[in-house]
């Protein structure tokens, strides 16, 4: 299992904000849809599933705003992979731990 931190940013044209947003809803659509857990952020979503999958998904993510008229197109993508796996849970039981604390 790896994790995928995602974020797609439709440039061209300059759209409004309304536009932006309902290409990035689209995206999150298309994770929500994907069957892989997700996790939505302010500036990211994070997925998690196997390596292909995720990797799948990122490059059908990335394309979804030149499909609804973007000329250009930045997606942002961080991978977290160790060995044995890693799960969204696994990374965020510290912070979770951390909350419950305070």
């Amino acid at each position: 299992m790896v994790i995928a931190d995602i974020a797609v940013m439709p440039l061209i044209p300059s759209v409004s904000e309304e536009e932006l947003y309902k290409q990035v809803d689209a995206a999150i659509d298309y994770i929500k849809n994907s069957g892989l857990k997700y996790e939505i952020g302010a500036m990211s979503t994070t997925v998690e599933g196997e390596y292909d999958e995720v990797f799948e998904l990122i490059k059908k993510v990335h394309r979804i705003p030149f499909e609804a008229g973007s000329e250009r197109v930045i997606t942002v993508v961080r991978i977290d992979e160790k060995k044995g796996g890693l799960i969204i849970d696994d990374k965020l039981k510290n912070y979770k731990n951390h909350r419950k604390n305070q």
